[in-house]
């Protein structure tokens, strides 16, 4: 290949990256500058799941873009998803009723003591169905946030996205990763933060592109 060729298919490529890029990124400043006040407010509205009242609370003084991660992409079987994440709730519920200490006695509850090592035992099933979930489909879990207390939160957004995508066919999804800086309060304190934008897409349901918020008390 010649260099005047090659130079050629630089040129070519770097704007078709740029082009994918360019709708994420906008999500990304529009919510940003809502934050700020420098935009409008409407802006929080681009959070998956909609705005709660923490969300509608926050504000920034300022933000910059620092760095972006590698895209990530994924195609997979909508059906294999929805099981592996029933069967690893399956797993949870089992291990959060033994971990309470109750047993299901007709009408009634036995109360139990667990020791640290039985619990540890009890939770080695959901943690293998989170690795299992993981391995399968490693955008999709990432944005789940398998493997994370955040999982479990009964608002998790990503949640109600799958349990409204349907069990048949193929889905997608693509995830664009920023790292934030902001500096905060009189003494300006540099806090770097993650900021992700991202669209699913399924026979059913198509999300467009969407902040994916952080739970309150977990910010990755």
């Amino acid at each position: 290949m010649s260099q005047a060729f090659a130079a050629c298919l630089v040129l070519i490529a770097v704007p078709a990256l740029a082009q994918d890029d360019a709708e994420p990124k906008k999500v990304a400043e529009t919510y940003l500058n809502a934050l700020t006040g420098s935009g409008d407010e409407a802006g929080k509205d681009l959070l998956l799941g909609g705005v709660t009242m923490n969300a509608q609370l926050f504000s920034l003084e300022n933000w910059k873009l620092k760095a972006k991660d590698p895209v990530k992409k994924e195609e997979g079987d909508l059906a294999h998803a929805v099981q592996q994440m029933n069967a690893l709730d399956k797993a949870g519920r089992g291990a959060l009723t033994k971990l309470m200490g109750m047993e299901q006695v007709g009408d009634d509850l036995k109360m139990t003591e667990v020791s640290q090592e039985d619990a540890a035992k009890l939770l080695a099933p959901t943690r293998e169905k989170a690795a299992s979930f993981q391995k399968a489909h490693n955008v999709l879990s990432y944005v789940l946030r398998v493997g994370k207390e955040v999982y479990w939160h009964p608002k998790n957004p990503m949640r109600a996205v799958l349990s409204r995508a349907g069990t048949t066919g193929k889905y997608s999804i693509e995830v664009h990763r920023w790292t934030i800086l902001s500096t905060e309060g009189p003494a300006k304190t540099p806090r770097e933060w993650p900021l992700r934008v991202l669209r699913f897409k399924s026979a059913k349901v198509d999300t467009g592109w969407k902040i994916l918020p952080a739970s309150d008390w977990n910010a990755e």
